[in-house]
């Protein structure tokens, strides 16, 4: 039986897709669990690892949030993504709290039953934008059909 393999990224892919510079994740490292283990140039990343930066990068970008308030919150959320397959995260928005991470569709009602601060995350841009730049989409040819089909015409033999 075959294995399904992955594609994995270097670090400095994952930096470049994710926008994370070399300093912050070294400080990231350090803070959280998940990402010590991924040390060294020659750590590989998966989709999810890259989704999982991509979300703590808007945390601590767009929300001034400092990751050591969140560490134990981010450390669950890669460890979450890693039992979802990649297909099922671009509905789903993720909500992140000091100490967890859970996923929620978008519209769920379950959002109503939080007991704690939590922030919220879509995935679905973050997904995107990443797949833009891993399989970047060829444009579109915007040539006319010709009026007539071109005929083979035999020539002198």
């Amino acid at each position: 039986m075959h294995t399904v393999v992955t594609i994995q990224f270097t670090q400095e892919q994952a930096r470049a897709l994710t926008g994370v510079s070399v300093e912050t994740i070294r400080h990231w490292r350090k803070t959280i669990p998940y990402l010590a283990s991924k040390s060294g140039k020659s750590s590989r990343f998966t989709f999810a690892d890259l989704v999982g930066l991509a979300v703590t990068n808007t945390l601590v970008t767009s929300l001034g949030i400092h990751i050591s308030s969140l560490s134990g919150g981010v450390d669950a959320l890669f460890k979450l993504l890693g039992t979802m397959g990649s297909s099922s995260l671009d509905d789903n928005i993720i909500l992140v709290t000091a100490t967890d991470a859970s996923f929620y569709k978008l519209g769920a009602d379950q959002i109503n039953m939080l007991s704690s601060p939590a922030l919220m995350v879509p995935l679905a841009p973050l997904v995107a934008n990443i797949q833009r730049q891993v399989l970047p989409i060829p444009p579109i040819s915007h040539q006319l059909e010709l009026p007539f089909p071109p005929i083979a015409i035999k020539g002198r033999a």
